[in-house]
């Protein structure tokens, strides 16, 4: 199978709707085939992990997130990459806390092999 330069507005919805409803369910064998090996995930608090400390965080309970929304307002791609921009919003725990999210994010989608998989992430908070 030969990977496409770039993706159309519904494979990039597709892809993101996948992420988003892994990291709710916390479907750690969907997320490791759609990060990167490479990926830098940042989160809302500036810290940022690697794709086994993100994994580790969903695995072993100390990130959960219960409900989360998203919205894709802008994509740019390039023959091998694809930028989304859009909004986030959701329910999570944090290291036993409850927190609500409301962000401005970036995702970096890269073709690899035979699949396209996430290399970073950035979330803005939005102020309130």
């Amino acid at each position: 199978m030969t990977l496409p330069d770039t993706l159309s507005t519904s494979e990039i919805d597709e892809l993101e709707d996948r992420r988003y409803a892994a990291m709710v369910d916390a479907d750690l064998d969907a997320l490791e085939e759609l990060l990167s090996d490479d990926v830098r995930y940042a989160h809302s608090n500036a810290s940022v992990d690697s794709k086994a400390s993100y994994l580790e965080l969903l695995r072993n309970g100390t990130l959960v997130y219960h409900n989360l929304e998203h919205t894709t307002e802008a994509v740019v791609s390039r023959p091998g990459v694809v930028i989304v921009g859009g909004t986030m919003s959701g329910s999570i725990h944090m290291n036993g806390a409850a927190k609500t999210l409301n962000s401005r994010v970036a995702a970096v989608w890269v073709a690899e092999g035979e699949r396209w998989r996430l290399l970073a992430f950035q979330p803005t908070p939005l102020p309130s």
